[in-house]
């Protein structure tokens, strides 16, 4: 299976879609919270991340 690492690619353009916002709050999270709290940081990343591969999941079974 071929895989094209490029923006003509629809799952490409969805885990950008999905990670750029996420890092992004995730590094404001990072500098505006208490350290002793910064764990909360890396929420919006696995939050993003489990988002994306529940779409890739449903996006194969809707195309069997």
């Amino acid at each position: 299976m071929d895989f094209e690492l490029s923006l003509k690619n629809k799952r490409v353009r969805i885990w950008l879609w999905m990670m750029i916002p996420a890092l992004s709050i995730a590094t404001a999270l990072f500098l505006f919270i208490p350290k002793e709290h910064n764990y909360i940081g890396i929420l919006p990343i696995i939050i993003g991340y489990f988002i994306y591969i529940g779409w890739v999941i449903a996006e194969k079974k809707k195309q069997r």
